[in-house]
């Protein structure tokens, strides 16, 4: 199975992704790459809720939130909504279970575009 076919498995809205780059798989496989990188450079744990100050996380979740929303990756990019909201709003413990729910959905698509 190719790596597409598998984005499809784990609700990643694939063909609208591409649509995004006119049809162009190369860019919308390098796109992929990027998203890696920005999870890599934008991390969020746990414990980043539990912070008084969370506006470090509001700009992190929100740059995840707009990385995902391009690729179409439409589970992680409605838990990033959803947890930007939440954060705006002081609910830092609801966020926090939005984005434990969103976690393994995130591992899978990640271990799914590394290899």
């Amino acid at each position: 199975m190719n790596l597409t076919e598998e984005l499809k498995k784990l609700g990643v809205d694939v063909d609208e992704g591409l649509n995004r780059v006119m049809g162009d798989l190369p860019l919308y496989e390098m796109m992929l790459g990027m998203f890696v990188d920005a999870v890599r450079d934008n991390p969020v744990s746990p414990e980043d809720f539990d912070r008084e100050d969370l506006d470090s996380l509001i700009k992190r979740v929100h740059t995840l939130k707009g990385v995902t929303g391009n690729l179409s990756m439409t589970p992680l990019f409605t838990g990033y909504q959803e947890m930007l909201g939440l954060l705006r709003s002081g609910c830092a413990k609801e966020a926090r279970e939005a984005f434990e729910r969103i976690m393994p959905v995130q591992t899978q698509i990640l271990d799914c575009i590394k290899q």
